[in-house]
């Protein structure tokens, strides 16, 4: 556990300090999970640019932007110039601070380039864990020449990793699965391997570097889909907000123009949706007709159920299956989740002070929830450059003189401003 931090103590990562490099997302955004269970991050910010999250939609009188006041919480920015050849004393720097890191999130393609490879990293700290998020993946684990060191984006890798092909209507446009979710997945995706390799380290002593990308964790999350798609199933068929599999299952919009999530499936659960509906049992058996057995037999339970829906509001759909124990939700929009009682008994909303306003900005809270050591967003998306200082005095242990040089030469910066 590091004894300088310069954080506050919560959360069951208290005490490992993770270095990030990369703008938005999938970076930014597994280090910001990792920051969620009190991991101590140090995000490596290109002098007076930083993240591309700090420009954006704004708001307000101060004109802030909220996607980065989310993605930038319980972060600390660190300036610094990472290309060797221009601030050859920049690799001390770096050096100095991979020595009192555990955990190195990159997300810059081909940041080696410049200088920060991994052989400088390991040379500095042999127990490091190294989680490069790529669009295809590093070399030394094989692949196409033509796409190894591409830049990739969210819906790009969703179209080569297969998932945006399940996608939409049957008779449609393909969609994306929102919000990036590509990104996101592989955000979770490299924390894990982070973590990961983290226990590891701590049992073996060594590091290692976790290659995390962009297309294999979208192709990860369709979990078996691989082995029905390539074992004699076919292909899959796009069936829009309705489960390929089983009925009803999906979305379905109601008397009112709202829409609400239901599945049946299941033994248990069909005599109820039957009672409910009016159909005998034994005339619409279980896998003939919610499994698709005998289409005649959905079509005709289908055709009630689409009558049932078109009678009552969501609402009043979802009050009578929570009554049977049917898995059933309306569909909730930021506003409707906010103001559920459920979500608010559960604190699942925090509000985050902006440093540059002042102002308090609603967000979403931690995830997972842990008792034991509870977890917390203790502060806002940083100034460009605000823990510069505090990270080279308490983290590096470096001296007035020298912090004055290193800015001086334009290796590192306080430039305190939003941008």
């Amino acid at each position: 556990m590091r004894d300088n931090l310069i954080g506050q103590e919560f959360g069951p990562l208290h005490g490992v300090r993770v270095m990030l490099t990369g703008v938005a997302f999938a970076g930014p955004f597994a280090a910001r999970w990792l920051g969620d269970m009190g991991a101590e991050i140090i995000k490596i910010e290109i002098p007076g640019a930083g993240d591309t999250s700090r420009i954006g939609k704004r708001v307000g009188d101060a004109g802030v932007v909220p996607k980065w006041i989310s993605l930038g919480r319980n972060m600390n920015s660190f300036e610094l110039d990472t290309n060797f050849n221009r601030h050859p004393e920049s690799k001390a720097v770096f050096e100095d601070l991979v020595k009192q890191c555990d955990i190195w999130i990159n997300s810059v393609p081909n940041i080696g380039k410049h200088g920060p490879t991994d052989e400088v990293a390991f040379a500095a700290n042999p127990k490091l864990v190294i989680a490069h998020v790529t669009g295809y993946g590093l070399p030394e684990n094989g692949g196409d020449d033509r796409l190894l060191g591409r830049t990739c984006a969210d819906p790009v890798g969703q179209a080569f990793s297969g998932l945006a092909a399940m996608q939409g209507m049957p008779d449609g446009p393909y969609l994306t699965a929102n919000p990036i979710l590509c990104d996101i997945v592989t955000a979770y995706q490299a924390a894990c391997g982070a973590l990961a390799g983290y226990v590891s380290a701590l049992h073996s002593g060594e590091g290692q570097v976790v290659d995390v990308a962009m297309y294999e964790s979208a192709a990860y999350l369709m979990s078996y889909h691989w082995c029905s798609q390539l074992n004699g199933e076919g292909l899959y068929r796009r069936t829009g907000p309705i489960n390929q599999l089983w009925r009803p299952f999906g979305y379905y919009r109601c008397k009112d123009g709202e829409w609400v999530a239901v599945a049946v499936w299941g033994l248990n659960m069909w005599p109820k949706f039957c009672g409910l509906m009016g159909m005998d049992v034994e005339e619409y058996p279980y896998m003939e007709t919610c499994g698709q057995d005998d289409p005649e037999k959905t079509a005709r339970m289908e055709s009630l159920w689409d009558e049932y829906c078109a009678k009552h509001t969501a609402t009043e759909v979802e009050n009578a299956l929570m009554e049977l124990g049917i898995p059933t939700s309306k569909l909730n929009n930021a506003e409707d989740a906010f103001n559920h009682p459920h979500w608010q008994a559960r604190n699942d909303f925090i509000k985050i002070k902006d440093v540059t306003s002042g102002e308090d900005f609603v967000d979403i809270a931690t995830a997972p929830k842990f008792n034991g050591t509870p977890c917390t967003v203790y502060k806002g998306a940083p100034l460009l450059g605000q823990e510069t200082e505090l990270v080279l005095r308490n983290i590096l242990g470096y001296e007035d003189a020298r912090i004055a040089d290193l800015k001086e030469s334009g290796a590192v910066a306080s430039s305190l401003i939003t941008k």
